[in-house]
């Protein structure tokens, strides 16, 4: 396994993991501006993805976003991009099993809408993938979390970007407000965490997030 990282922010990736705990969030956050989001209108809004990530060889298409929400509030908005083959299924489960197997370069793009704390991004991490593999053994995923929590730094502020590139399909890039934190060829994980968003138990609307190719 191939871990590089970078001035030690690497376990904030595990930010867009939150499922229970956001809880947390909603309960101790004061309503901010953009709690109220549309959620419909950000999905099928016209994206712009940043040309400053490491790209495939192949351009990367826009296919849909939407915001994770906890108890009404505004937690983050989440855009997807793929590329996608010429010819593909109009059923979307069909889309997100093929998302999901990994099998094609894609990217998920995350802009916070509010301050996230360390201590509730530590009680999250573990959450969301347990909840969307429960047959699968994730001893060394665990490990790996263990590992990246005595690396967490500074809290998540409002408007920070979180970007999780597959590249070249085995390959997994992060980026944290433009630096590379995390670069991986660990495909274990990286299938785990595209299962928060595209699993069996997505803590989004991922219908939306393949809105643009239906």
């Amino acid at each position: 396994m191939k871990w590089i990282c970078y001035n030690g922010v690497l376990a904030l990736i595990w930010a867009a993991l939150s499922t229970a705990s956001w809880a947390t969030i909603a309960a101790s956050a004061n309503v901010s501006a953009n709690a109220n989001i549309n959620e419909s209108a950000v999905a099928h809004a016209e994206t712009v993805s940043s040309t400053h990530y490491a790209e495939p060889t192949e351009p990367l298409a826009f296919s849909g976003a939407t915001v994770r929400k906890r108890f009404f509030f505004s937690v983050y908005k989440i855009s997807h991009f793929m590329a996608w083959p010429q010819e593909t299924s109009d059923n979307p489960d069909e889309l997100i099993k093929l998302i999901s197997s990994g099998q094609l370069s894609q990217r998920v793009e995350i802009e916070f809408l509010r301050d996230v704390s360390r201590e509730q991004v530590e009680e999250a991490l573990m959450d969301g993938i347990e909840r969307n593999n429960p047959d699968v053994d994730l001893s060394n995923i665990k490990t790996e979390i263990m590992r990246l929590s005595d690396g967490f730094d500074n809290d998540i502020t409002e408007n920070s970007r979180l970007v999780l590139s597959r590249v070249n399909v085995g390959k997994l890039i992060v980026y944290f407000n433009e630096r590379k934190i995390v670069e991986t060829d660990n495909s274990e994980l990286t299938r785990a965490l595209w299962s928060i968003w595209f699993g069996q138990k997505p803590i989004v609307d991922n219908k939306a997030l393949i809105a643009n190719q239906m």
